[in-house]
């Protein structure tokens, strides 16, 4: 298993000048949308409280990224949009409230993809931002700023907000892990909603440790080391409708299925007649973002009013027209479309639930993607993040290893269970077998 990277540096002013150092060298990746202009004064009060013998907690010092649809009290809260470029957000999102509360210091804002929208990052504030190890490629979205920003070690971890596979994604085109938990509203506090049936936020880091470690202090739980499973008689349903045709991404993810089975896992390939349906699905956020929305809008000082005058003026990429006039049209939540979109989330739910207790599965596994990212433009990734979206159950993506150009290919777990700590030490399980052949 992988070291864990977040922990108290041993001088929190060099670690965040160190920080800040490689952030200001990486301009061309347009991950970052600004950053906090207090940072350093933070550190120094961090290294005070750490010489009198007062650490905040398992984060003090440590400089954390935050994707710029979660608000930092006294920090812009832009979605990446003109639109909104002079919004500050008055009061911590209860997630930063809580890394605060650890120690964290909020380093910088990361860059989006507009709106949430899109499973690539561009905005109209900050450009189309790039993979760190692949310019003119896509980091993917629509957290891709949160994900380059760590995969260029701007900082070891960061937040990002998942609604379609918006975590996910990008740490699957950048090697990261990312966690989707399961959808909990109360987390949501201070983000600004695209989905309010879909919206989760957690973590994107380096190893299945830190991200157990993020997961637990943003949900007010007290931090734990993940202890991995053996593999030896665990039972995962490989998803092979999700492969994809990507022949570069196939022979990675067949070796690490291989790989799986040498260290003790039982294989077992499923199917799921539901995944057509998915496949076909308008997503919920088409009828569920216009109000949810509006009532964030409504709830920030010198906010336009509504999403109506921000497409009024015109101050956002022009590209998403189309789409945002459709969410216009959404006035309400309850009609026949969101109702049937809410039936198709119960009968996911249920489709998994069965599969996994006939085939007594610990978990399912498809790559992350269908395919990899090779322009700056939207690689379609395939249902596969959806399903773990559209039934709530949570997910986790892992690196399983590289193609023959070193591009990261994700693998992807998905757990029934009620609770993350399963599916976060059956990821520990995986991620220690990878890391050992």
């Amino acid at each position: 298993m992988k070291k864990q990277r977040l922990i108290p540096p041993a001088d929190c002013v060099a670690e965040i000048t160190r920080r800040l150092a490689t952030i200001d060298a990486n301009p061309q990746l347009n991950a970052i949308l600004g950053i906090n202009p207090n940072a350093l004064a933070e550190a120094a009060e961090r290294q005070r409280q750490r010489r009198d013998g007062n650490l905040l907690g398992p984060l003090h010092g440590v400089p954390l990224i935050v994707k710029d649809n979660i608000a930092c009290a006294g920090l812009p809260l832009t979605l990446g949009c003109a639109a909104l470029a002079q919004l500050r957000a008055t009061t911590d999102a209860l997630v930063v409230r809580r890394l605060r509360q650890a120690g964290a210091i909020i380093l910088a804002r990361a860059n989006m993809s507009e709106f949430a929208f899109d499973v690539r990052s561009r905005s109209t504030l900050g450009g189309d931002v790039h993979h760190p190890q692949f310019p003119g490629i896509t980091a993917g979205g629509s957290s891709g700023g949160s994900a380059a920003a760590v995969a260029a070690g701007m900082a070891e971890g960061a937040l990002g907000t998942d609604t379609g596979g918006s975590i996910r994604i990008p740490c699957s085109y950048t090697g990261l892990v990312g966690l989707r938990p399961r959808v909990r509203r109360a987390q949501m506090q201070g983000i600004a909603p695209l989905s309010l049936s879909k919206d989760t936020v957690g973590p994107m880091v380096h190893s299945v440790q830190d991200a157990a470690l993020l997961h637990a202090i943003i949900h007010g739980q007290t931090p734990d080391t993940v202890q991995p499973l053996s593999l030896k008689g665990v039972r995962l349903g490989v998803i092979r409708a999700l492969e994809g045709r990507d022949p570069q991404q196939l022979a990675v993810w067949h070796d690490a299925i291989a790989t799986l089975r040498r260290h003790g896992a039982t294989i077992v390939e499923i199917d799921l007649p539901i995944l057509p349906e998915l496949a076909k699905a308008t997503c919920l956020s088409l009828y569920e973002f216009r109000v949810g929305f509006d009532v964030w809008l409504q709830q920030q000082p010198g906010a336009p009013a509504g999403l109506r005058g921000i497409v009024t003026s015109g101050q956002f990429l022009p590209e998403f027209m189309p789409l945002l006039t459709r969410m216009l049209a959404s006035e309400r939540l309850k009609t026949p479309e969101w109702f049937a979109g809410r039936q198709l989330r119960r009968r996911l739910q249920q489709a998994l639930g069965q599969v996994a207790e006939q085939g007594r599965l610990d978990g399912f596994l498809y790559p992350t993607v269908s395919r990899i990212a090779d322009s700056l433009e939207k690689m379609p990734p395939g249902c596969g993040p959806e399903l773990a979206a559209i039934s709530g159950c949570a997910a986790i993506t892992l690196p399983c290893g590289r193609t023959q150009t070193g591009f990261p290919v994700g693998l992807e777990i998905l757990s029934c269970a009620g609770d993350e700590y399963s599916l976060l030490a059956l990821a520990a399980a995986c991620e220690t077998a990878f890391s050992l052949e």
